[in-house]
């Protein structure tokens, strides 16, 4: 009796505490990142850094309706901008294909 209501405890417990919520991007193949603000460096603004540490230059976040907000975290996906040019200089300036913070 005691070993039976042992072991459902423990097949419980291990139920319950091994699941883990997966967070789901509304935009396709999107890697995770964080919004960061820079507006404290000269020539800086919003910035998205990478799970590796990795700074971005977003040409385009304007063009989304997100909540600027430092530290948010968001999914994005993006390429590089070629011919571009930065005063800031914290990361290679992309576009923004889709930004998500759901």
């Amino acid at each position: 009796m005691k070993v039976s209501r042992l072991l459902i405890i423990i097949v419980i417990s291990l139920s319950v505490f091994s699941c883990k919520t997966i967070k789901k991007s509304t935009c396709e193949n999107a890697v995770p990142a964080q919004l960061v603000n820079l507006h404290g460096l000269d020539g800086c603004g919003w910035a998205i850094q990478l799970e590796s540490g990795q700074k971005l230059e977003p040409l385009n976040l304007k063009e989304f309706d997100i909540e600027k907000k430092d530290n948010k975290k968001v999914w994005i996906t993006y390429e590089n901008a070629v011919g571009y040019a930065s005063i800031c200089m914290i990361g290679p300036m992309i576009k923004i294909k889709c930004l998500s913070d759901r």
